[in-house]
């Protein structure tokens, strides 16, 4: 009766050995629907109908094909009252549950300034399909229709092979007119399938296709999926039945045959751990055939492509399902709940002896209109959300712009969609948003790219969504002969310094711990500085100390101001401590008085406020008058950044005895030629600091550094020696440019000059490169993209970058 496949005691994978529908006939159906759909597409009612004379053997005209409405009320009436109980009985099951699939509407608003809603629309006309070559099918009207209409779609059309009379089944009209669809198409097959999908004159066009059907609809519905939505392959039906030794074999057989009398190519298997099960079914299952209504019908199936499966156990039995990914998956063994939980691959699951599946096909509430010939694996069967749209809507304020332009800065950079960047920057008016010169580096190239930072592909390994997308912080180190991109000092440490600093790290006892709270290296610093001991701090870099400021004084709930143009790690280091970000633009064609920095600053209302002085990458300093008026208007901390200060005049610190919500911080990496040494300290009131330890690293600052700068603050004179050659040079360098012609020359206090070469900055900045000389590039921020900074240099660097620019811009 059923060719039986052993896999007891075999490893083999069954996805192979499971019968199917022969491939073969698929292939040549598919053949043969493409080309109806593209005549369909090509000749619309005419092709149509030479395929409804061809296949449904009807000789219609279009003004025909639709049933009337005396044709639609005549069937309803028609009904049998014992039919017409059933199909309420079953819309009624069908809708209660459908109806509770339609999903709430999302609302997303978990960062400021953003709102983020997803919202369910229904389709407007959805196309269903119902099948009627071998048989009447008024329960697949039920299993359509009343999906789209729980989903609140505006117009069903629904389509059923004509018949013999050509007008249709009265039973699958009247289902119809019972629902209350009066569209109906007397078209069957393919030619229906692509009438609805694509339209004609006669038949408009839907938005879905759905239902189920012979091979040759299924195969149309997936010729058309790219102009409508459809369901999942639903072709020749299939079931799957795990039976173990509990398992009555009266029901596996009534079930198989259950399934086989719907097609000659529908597809039974029976998956047993137990050879007994096989032997007591076929005999039942013998006589079922027998019985059957449809034996040719039930003989071909079962003989064309069904089986038996012998497995060891019941996960075997599981695994041989999963392989399958039926239809129809019923579970007729021990305990059929707790297998049901593992079951991944099935149109639909059908637990115990109660629930047969041809309770599914009419009466359980679920659809019968499931993905068939292992489509499981990846598809579902039909439901409400078949006929419904997520439409997603974004509303987003202007901080909350500000805050994403970064990203958008760079991955449009990343995939050279310039406008995608230029649409944000526009509406912030030149604001370059949060974290923006975290994407300038990238634009200086070639060279290593840092890599940006992504969610890792592992799904247990998230970074934070609003790290997402970031690139990290730092400029190219590329191999040329002329540096002059990061605001390092040129000339290299005194070789006595050198030495004394080897002689001291030779006598350290670096098996200890550093001194946590680095009192020698502090009081140094203070004396140097001339503040207190207790309001002065030490970490490693001003970048740790601005980090420890933001995470003891900023943080999630909190704000932190950032005046662009300025040093990108202050977003940078506030979106990583989770501090909310609020951007400011400091006009570049307008002195800034006290005036306007109090009103800027009061007006932004944040917890923390960087300020820059000198700016960089400008390079201006900012007056004390105008440090006075921010410190007096802002509501909580100000950073003053002076990390270039001992190449100015103007320094915070004296006013640190008037403002106690004043912080300024400094670093060895520029006056002190100590780059590499990454040593940054802050002069502030004791309360700050007192702030700072609680957020501190224990032994933050290691033995070595301390001793470095500690050693580095005996020779301050000599070390400091160059500033006075710097600031000679920077003048020199300044009025070299000025020569050039275009060029404009920013006023700078610092080490570096930020210029306007007058011509495409990125195309000036190749050149350069290309003549071995490194420039910074802030093409990336709107406020600074006609401008490049560069480091005050040796001058036999400089004149090598004059002479270069003036080749580039010649």
């Amino acid at each position: 009766m059923l060719p039986v496949i052993d896999l007891r005691g075999s490893d083999r994978d069954p996805s192979g050995l499971l019968p199917r529908a022969p491939a073969a006939d698929v292939a040549a159906a598919r053949a043969s629907v493409r080309a109806l759909v593209d005549d369909v597409a090509a000749r619309g009612d005419e092709a149509v109908a030479e395929a409804a004379r061809r296949f449904d053997r009807v000789d219609l005209p279009p003004s025909r094909w639709r049933a009337t409405g005396q044709e639609l009320a005549a069937a309803e009436r028609a009904l049998e009252p014992a039919l017409r109980a059933a199909l309420d009985d079953a819309a009624a099951r069908v809708r209660a549950f459908h109806e509770a699939q339609r999903p709430a509407p999302v609302a997303f608003t978990a960062r400021p300034g953003v709102r983020l809603v997803q919202r369910f629309e229904p389709l407007g006309r959805a196309g269903v399909y119902v099948p009627g070559g071998l048989g009447a099918y008024p329960s697949s009207v039920v299993m359509n229709v009343v999906p789209a209409q729980a989903a609140g779609v505006g117009t069903v059309a629904l389509a059923t092979p004509p018949g013999r009379g050509g007008r249709g089944h009265p039973a699958v009209l009247g289902a119809a007119a019972l629902l209350g669809v009066d569209e109906v198409w007397l078209l069957g097959g393919a030619q229906a399938v692509a009438a609805l999908a694509l339209g004609t004159a006669t038949v408009a066009a839907t938005d879905s296709v759905t239902g189920p059907g012979n091979l040759y609809v299924a195969l149309a519905k997936q010729e058309v999926a790219g102009r409508v939505r459809t369901d999942a392959f639903a072709g020749p039906t299939e079931i799957a039945v795990l039976a173990d030794a509990t398992a009555d074999p009266a029901h596996v057989a009534a079930d198989l045959v259950a399934q086989a009398e719907h097609d000659p190519l529908a597809a039974c298997l029976l998956v047993t751990d137990d050879p007994g099960v096989w032997k007591a079914v076929e005999p039942v299952l013998a006589e079922e055939v027998a019985a059957s209504a449809h034996r040719e019908r039930v003989e071909a199936a079962l003989a064309g492509q069904s089986a038996v499966v012998l497995c060891d156990d019941r996960a075997a039995m599981l695994r041989v399902a999963e392989a399958f990914a039926p239809e129809h998956l019923e579970l007729l063994v021990a305990d059929p709940g707790e297998l049901a939980a593992l079951v991944r691959n099935a149109g639909a699951v059908f637990v115990g002896p109660w629930t047969p599946v041809s309770l599914g096909d009419y009466a359980a509430g679920t659809n019968h209109v499931l993905p068939t010939a292992g489509t499981a694996r990846f598809s579902a069967g039909l439901s409400t959300l078949d006929f419904l749209r997520p439409v997603q809507v974004a509303e987003f304020d202007r901080d909350a712009l500000a805050s994403a332009a970064p990203t958008v800065a760079a991955l449009a950079r990343a995939e050279d969609l310039p406008a995608h960047a230029r649409a944000v920057q526009v509406r912030l008016a030149g604001l370059p948003g949060p974290a923006a010169a975290s994407a300038r580096p990238e634009r200086e190239q070639p060279g290593p790219v840092p890599e940006r930072v992504r969610p890792a592909a592992a799904g247990r390994v998230r970074v934070r969504d609003d790290l997402a997308g970031l690139v990290p912080y730092g400029a190219p180190q590329l191999d040329v002969p002329v540096r002059l991109n990061t605001n390092e000092t040129p000339w290299p440490v005194p070789q006595a310094v050198l030495d004394d600093l080897a002689e001291t790290v030779r006598r350290l006892e670096l098996h200890r711990y550093p001194d946590r709270e680095a009192t020698e290296l502090r009081e140094a610093l203070a004396l140097h500085a001339g503040h207190g001991l207790e309001g002065t701090w030490a970490a490693n870099g001003s970048n740790e100390v601005l980090q420890q400021l933001l995470m003891a004084y900023a943080g999630p709930v909190r704000s932190a101001l950032v005046v662009e143009p300025t040093y990108a790690m202050h977003s940078l280091l506030a979106r990583a401590t989770g501090t909310r970000v609020v951007t400011e633009v400091q006009p570049r064609d307008l002195p800034v008085t006290p005036e306007m920095a109090a009103d800027l600053v009061a007006g932004a209302g944040a917890d923390l406020t960087f300020w820059c002085s000198p700016n960089n990458p400008t390079g201006e300093a900012t007056g004390p008058d105008v440090l006075a008026a921010v410190c007096q208007a802002a509501p909580g901390l100000v950073v003053v950044d002076e990390a270039y200060g001992e190449f100015g005049a103007a320094h915070a610190a004296t006013l640190l005895s008037r403002h106690p919500n004043l912080v300024v911080t400094r670093t060895f990496s520029k006056a002190f030629r100590m780059a590499g040494v990454r040593l940054g300290y802050l002069l502030a009131d004791p309360a700050v600091v007192d702030g700072i330890r609680l957020v501190r690293l224990p032994y933050h600052l290691s033995t070595v550094t301390q001793a470095v700068g500690l050693r580095a603050l005996a020779h301050v004179g000599g070390l400091m020696d160059h500033i006075a050659a710097t600031e000679r040079e920077r003048e020199r360098l300044a009025a070299g440019l000025a020569r050039l012609p275009g060029v404009t020359v920013l006023p700078s206090d610092a080490n570096f000059l930020c210029f306007a070469p007058g011509r495409p900055p990125r195309a000036v900045w190749r050149g350069l490169l290309d003549r071995c000389v490194l420039v910074r590039d802030v093409s990336a921020s709107p406020t600074l993209r006609a401008y490049r900074p560069v480091t005050v240099g040796t001058p036999a660097e400089d004149d090598t970058f004059l002479a270069a620019l003036g080749e580039v811009l010649a």
